[in-house]
């Protein structure tokens, strides 16, 4: 019904990572469904009876904010008692943009709103959870938890205050997140406390089981890999753990709010513990499979890997990885997208993130980094990987509706790239505050635009992916809209600024001497080279090699070259996702080097690298 939309608080304060519950009964008037509309800033758990029946994630934006929606009636009775706890996080990061803290909710029978948020539900500060704790795990993550299982809290509760009209929610469409079994657990006794083995890559809520001889604290690291046996709870500036006081005799404690991702939990404790079950409790997204069987053994398991990586990085929206961000990004979520039409059935999540990807486009018309990001250091490759995820989404379910949905947001796009172009006829890289990465490779990742300043002196340069890119989005533009925005000399530009006459090869950029497999393969795509500068690409050693989550360019380029070159690129995927299987994996990594990338924190679990599904069920094996 949504009738009343205005949000309430413990108070008029917005202190950054508080806890809030809040309490009230009803009584259905029928046997008809019992439907909870909620909506918050940040997470919410909703108790029913005292059983935990829904939970859920901010996800949206101050000017987008989104509704979820559950039918709540199989955990009703007669007379119904409810708890609401929200978690307020209150501090920007790359997957959340923080507004004023409060919620709204409604409870709805037969069109008869049962309870509603108002000033007469009762409140109180959640003193269990360490309120302003503001540890961060990493910025793209955002904050950890605290919580004091050795307190009861005694305060009173308060009628609540009403803060907030919202002009208008949207609902969630891409439905709510399941609370699944626990995880296996392996126990081994340590001088720390306990090592937990989960088996492979796990996703979940942290769900505790134990007796404790005293009240102690306890700390829990969790990752992905060892080294010398432990957990790495700290990598750089980042820390993968959060804490838990235990009181004396039995603690139970399931965490609804914080996900946490790997294979492994290092607990650490002063008194040992008699355990009944410490690990995660599973968080699904359910998805309808497509079966495929292949005869190779090999690439049936490379294939099944693939889309077990898909699905552990799907939640409320499309993850780049869930153990170290939990962020999306439109090159990441294209790669997950159209691997998605090939291993579930249904488009609804996919049209859904698109959708919502739309409301993160800046007053620059480019898109921001991820989405939402509170945190925003924006790449310009990605706003044109949006066209392309748009042509792709079309083609394989010709909802040609979602076309005039999106018109507006990718005419500023290409506006803004087209305005970008200068007297050479090409794009320039982008000056601060944007990051012109390509990949995480040599000459392509650019990363030290992440620490530029406003004032610092802006040198141009020109780069052969971006401007490749544009061409691309215009020849998609052109297929979709039926409307021609390219230049055509501009191509003639592009060669002649990165051809090397002498290597026959595209370089990289202006500023150097760099080539790559990547910039090479975009070349071949808008039109440049063919057979001969696809055996370059594949057998010049001298080449940058492409990275995993940049193969779809890499295999695209050489299939436009010739068809017979799939068995090139099964062989390659063998090559590349077979090592990884080799070395024990359970979902495919973030880049070939693993968790030893990026000074020891490459993900092991990445949505991108999943493509396989789309080449395994394309190439007609």
């Amino acid at each position: 019904m949504l009738m009343n939309k205005k949000t309430i608080w413990v108070n008029e304060q917005n202190q950054a990572d508080t806890y809030a519950e809040f309490v009230g009964e009803f009584q259905t008037i029928s046997n008809k469904k019992v439907i909870m509309n909620i909506a918050c800033d940040g997470h919410f758990a909703v108790y029913l009876n005292d059983e935990l029946v829904f939970f859920g994630a901010d996800a949206d934006y101050p000017w987008y904010k989104m509704y979820d929606k559950k039918d709540i009636s199989r955990f009703c009775t007669a007379n119904n008692k409810i708890k609401i706890i929200v978690w307020y996080i209150g501090v920007d990061s790359q997957t959340y943009v923080k507004d004023d803290a409060g919620v709204f909710f409604e409870i709805v029978q037969d069109q008869t709103i049962l309870l509603e948020s108002n000033k007469n539900i009762l409140s109180r500060i959640h003193k269990n959870y360490r309120n302003g704790y503001c540890k961060t795990i990493t910025n793209q993550l955002g904050l950890s938890f605290y919580y004091d299982n050795s307190i009861e809290n005694q305060e009173a509760y308060q009628p609540s205050v009403e803060r907030n009209i919202i002009p208008r929610l949207y609902l969630r469409k891409t439905g709510p997140i399941y609370l699944g079994s626990r995880t296996r657990c392996k126990v081994s006794e340590t001088e720390y406390g306990y090592l937990i083995d989960m088996g492979e890559e796990e996703v979940g809520f942290l769900d505790l089981e134990f007796e404790s001889p005293k009240e102690q604290e306890i700390l829990i690291a969790y990752g992905e890999h060892l080294v010398d046996g432990c957990v790495l709870q700290h990598i750089d500036e980042r820390d993968f753990s959060v804490e838990f006081r235990a009181k004396q005799g039995d603690n139970r404690y399931l965490n609804p709010f914080r996900r946490l991702a790997g294979r492994y939990l290092q607990v650490t404790c002063e008194y040992p513990l008699q355990l009944g079950f410490i690990g995660l409790r599973r968080t699904d997204k359910r998805v309808i499979m497509q079966k495929r069987f292949f005869p190779d053994k090999e690439l049936q398991q490379i294939y099944d890997t693939s889309v077990n990586t898909l699905k552990k990085c799907m939640h409320e929206h499309y993850e780049d990885c869930p153990w170290r961000e939990q962020a999306m990004y439109t090159l990441d979520s294209r790669n997950q997208m159209l691997c998605g039409y090939y291993a579930f059935k249904g488009h609804q999540y996919q049209r859904e993130n698109l959708l919502f990807v739309a409301q993160g486009q800046r007053k620059d018309g480019l898109l921001s980094l991820c989405f939402p990001a509170g945190l925003d250091v924006p790449i310009p490759f990605f706003s044109l990987v949006y066209l392309i995820q748009i042509s792709e989404y079309v083609q394989h379910t010709e909802d040609y509706k979602v076309l005039k949905q999106l018109k507006p947001v990718v005419d500023r796009i290409m506006n803004a790239f087209k305005s970008s172009i200068d007297e050479t006829g090409l794009i320039p890289n982008f000056p601060y505050p944007y990051w012109n990465f390509y990949e995480w490779s040599e000459a392509s990742n650019n990363g030290q635009d992440t620490m530029r300043q406003p004032n610092e002196p802006y040198e141009k340069q020109y780069d052969l992916i971006l401007n490749c890119m544009y061409i691309l989005a215009c020849n998609t533009y052109k297929s979709l809209y039926e409307v021609d925005l390219l230049n055509e000399e501009m191509l003639a530009t592009i060669h002649h600024t990165f051809y090397n006459e002498k290597k026959r090869l595209y370089k990289l950029s202006t500023n150097g001497e760099h080539y790559s497999q990547l910039g090479n393969s975009f070349a071949i795509l808008v039109g440049f080279g063919g057979k001969e500068l696809a055996e370059r690409i594949i057998h010049d050693k001298s080449l940058i090699q492409v990275t995993l989550s940049m193969n779809t360019f890499y295999y695209d380029a050489l299939l436009k070259v010739e068809p017979s070159y799939k068995t090139f690129i099964v062989n390659d995927m063998r090559k590349k996702y077979g090592n990884m299987l080799k070395q024990g994996a359970t979902t495919f990594w973030e880049t070939e080097k693993g968790w030893e990338d990026f000074g020891g924190a490459g993900s092991l679990c990445h949505g991108w690298s999943a493509i396989p599904v789309y080449y395994l069920s394309i190439l007609d094996l």
